[in-house]
């Protein structure tokens, strides 16, 4: 131990100036992925993953796509990078049910067909401990139209969805993290924080103008029983009334309930709260078991508590890449509307 670990190398002795590394490795994932959204798809993911200096978590850059059976397809390329020690970070990177609770829960949705591109830049600064704060930009067009109509989808379900063809949004905001994990990928204690409030103008290129926050905040506590941890998650989002019907708040997505169409619950003001209790069984493979509850409204003071929307379920995990703490595994979850099926890459949350 005494050691030196890089003879003919003169380290620094002041205890403050960063050790360069350049451990890193490209990472190359096959990936099988089912929602209830998207169906069936296939597709992959590349990725170099790296550390720009000993003191500073580690970073990714790559791309990935995929494929679905309903004819779906997606390609995206970014990265997230974290450098001065830590203290600097910089990222980059359906049916229609109606809106509200009760378009949602009547299951009158029409087959529609979405074309659209997103950027987003940002980059934040550590101020004080784990707490990253500063400026977010954001930009998002999307083209519909409507791809088959069935018999029984409802006269105010189809004229929404044809009520706005494009939607074209471009907005710049203020974005803050607080991330005290003892992992990225496989968390076991810490807690994970984001919040975001976001100004979409016309003069940066938004059809109308509307503003936004969302957030999140996650929390990790490691179970002295068989290495178990207990997972729990709460967020909350809310977007100006100006906003495109495809802009709204919505479940399915981001990490919110399971056993949700994507969409299908959609309004201005959403909430959502979670746990999953993660177990090692053996080796490898582990299990899950997840529940919670959500609702949208188009306000937080309209919340009735005979609307909301319960969630539950289980799964397997199977550790990928144990020294990138890298997961993949399969869900089952019920909601209010019945049983989805999920394939993922990684946890959750």
């Amino acid at each position: 131990m005494a050691q030196d670990p890089t003879p003919g190398v003169e380290l620094p002795t002041d205890a403050r100036t960063q050790i360069g590394t350049r451990h890193g490795g490209f990472v190359g994932i096959p990936v099988v992925t089912s929602t209830p959204t998207l169906g069936f798809g296939l597709g992959a993911v590349g990725a170099f993953l790296f550390s720009l200096d000993s003191a500073s978590s580690k970073s990714a850059v790559g791309i990935g796509g995929a494929y679905s059976d309903t004819q779906s397809w997606i390609f995206e390329a970014g990265g997230r990078v974290a450098f001065h020690a830590d203290a600097r970070q910089g990222a980059a990177g359906a049916n229609f049910f109606g809106v509200g609770f009760e378009q949602g829960n009547a299951g009158n949705s029409v087959d529609i067909s979405q074309n659209g591109d997103a950027q987003m830049l940002q980059m934040l600064g550590r101020t004080k401990g784990r707490l990253y704060v500063g400026l977010k930009y954001l930009h998002r067009g999307i083209s519909t139209s409507i791809r088959k109509v069935e018999p029984s989808t409802s006269d105010t379900v189809l004229a929404l969805a044809k009520s706005e063809p494009s939607a074209n949004t471009s907005a710049l905001g203020f974005k803050a993290e607080y991330d005290s994990r003892n992992q990225q990928n496989e968390p076991s204690h810490g807690t994970e924080a984001d919040f975001e409030v976001m100004f979409a103008s016309t003069w940066l290129g938004t059809d109308d103008p509307y503003a936004w926050w969302r957030g999140w905040i996650n929390q990790y506590v490691a179970l002295n029983a068989h290495d178990a941890v207990l997972a729990m998650r709460l967020t909350g989002c809310s977007t100006g009334h100006a906003a495109a019907i495809w802009e709204l708040c919505l479940f399915g997505v981001n990490s919110d309930l399971r056993g949700y169409a994507g969409g299908r619950y959609r309004d201005n003001s959403m909430f959502s709260a979670q746990a999953e209790f993660r177990v090692p069984i053996v080796d490898r493979f582990g299990a899950v078991l997840f529940g919670g509850v959500g609702a949208v409204e188009p306000r937080f003071q309209d919340l009735a508590w005979d609307q909301l929307l319960p969630a539950g379920g289980l799964g397997v995990r199977y550790l990928l890449y144990e020294s990138w703490h890298i997961k993949v595994g399969a869900d089952v979850a019920w909601g209010r509307n019945g049983a989805a099926f999920y394939l993922r890459l990684g946890e959750a949350f």
